[in-house]
């Protein structure tokens, strides 16, 4: 099935004409939360083991600090989360099995003003199935705001994998992008003989395969191809140059559909993207008088994307996708 953000877009349109002939402000997402000075992204969750077996909670946020002297995570905001009526506690997750690093070591971190930190937070699980609502609080200060994760939705992390694929390479770079993902691609500024796809969009396999020298594959294909028949082979470079932990992937040759992909046309950096363990690859297409750009969002297989707004969910998500997962299958090597 294809279709459109046409009719998300005026709807959205409506909306804000409506608020604002009320006077009221536009609302807020409700994964991004203004604590006084500092704001926080929640970027997604998943659950790992922490130092004595337990189930723990993993948060991945976003932390910008907007006051005027450089400051940590830690000593900014205050956090408390709440399960079953009963206060969590702070959990030791270890980043890496071969050292002592924690997965929320990067709150220690002094952040300069105007600048933004992606770290974690972690807290001990009563169970597995209870929903946790996690209240951030200014240090020094008033102001709050809360989340609430349901845990049941997680996919469970490997320590030092960064998502739920476990590749088992103990690199943290090559166990993070390595492996299978799933998401959804769109068309815009269409013209030529695909003006008439004016945004329209897919959902969209591929496999990542990257060697321990930085360099490897990319293989991605959409409802009307196959991993054997692929939408795009590309060639690519990784490197630990980005704004998050996990780096760079840059394309280094290779096609789009029928178009050569060169050095620099992709540059993907998952630092700027506003969920947890997602990529966003985007590029142009020009061939003659056709020509389109393209964005495709991709999250490794097996990620339910419940920190997602439903209208901008994969179409096949909920009829293809989730029963997959639920079964724990492997991904298809073609959709539908």
């Amino acid at each position: 099935m294809k279709r459109t953000r046409l009719f998300c877009v005026l709807l959205a349109a409506a909306m804000l004409l409506s608020l604002a002939a009320c006077g009221k402000d536009d609302p807020k997402e409700s994964n991004s939360l203004q604590i006084g000075d500092y704001a926080l992204l929640y970027k997604g969750a998943s659950i790992m083991e922490d130092s004595d077996g337990n189930d723990a909670l993993v948060l991945t946020l976003d932390f910008t600090n907007n006051s005027k002297d450089s400051g940590s995570y830690v000593w900014s905001i205050s956090e408390t989360a709440i399960q079953n009526g009963a206060e969590l506690a702070i959990a030791t997750v270890f980043a890496d099995s071969d050292s002592y690093d924690t997965v929320i070591d990067s709150q220690f971190t002094d952040v300069a003003p105007g600048e933004t930190l992606e770290l974690r937070t972690a807290f001990v699980l009563a169970d597995t199935t209870s929903k946790v609502e996690v209240t951030f609080e200014e240090a020094f200060g008033d102001k709050t705001g809360k989340i609430t994760v349901d845990p049941s939705t997680l996919s469970r992390e490997a320590a030092g994998s960064g998502t739920g694929q476990d590749t088992g390479t103990g690199d943290i770079l090559l166990d993070w992008w390595n492996g299978d993902w799933y998401g959804w691609w769109i068309m815009t500024g269409c013209s030529g003989d695909y003006e008439d796809l004016e945004g329209a969009w897919w959902d969209i396999c591929g496999a990542i395969d990257i060697g321990g020298d930085g360099t490897g594959t990319v293989t991605l294909w959409d409802e009307d191809y196959t991993k054997s028949e692929p939408m795009v082979s590309a060639s690519v470079s990784l490197s630990d140059d980005g704004t998050s932990i996990y780096g760079t992937m840059t394309s280094e040759g290779g096609a789009f559909t029928d178009i050569a992909l060169e050095h620099g046309d992709w540059i993907v950096d998952p630092g700027l993207v506003d969920y947890g363990d997602m990529i966003h690859i985007d590029g142009d297409y020009e061939n003659g008088g056709d020509a389109f750009h393209y964005d495709i969002y991709l999250r490794p297989w097996g990620t339910y994307w419940v920190d997602v707004d439903e209208e901008d969910l994969p179409n096949l998500y909920d009829s293809w996708y989730l029963p997959l997962i639920d079964a724990e299958e492997p991904m298809p090597d073609s959709i539908g």
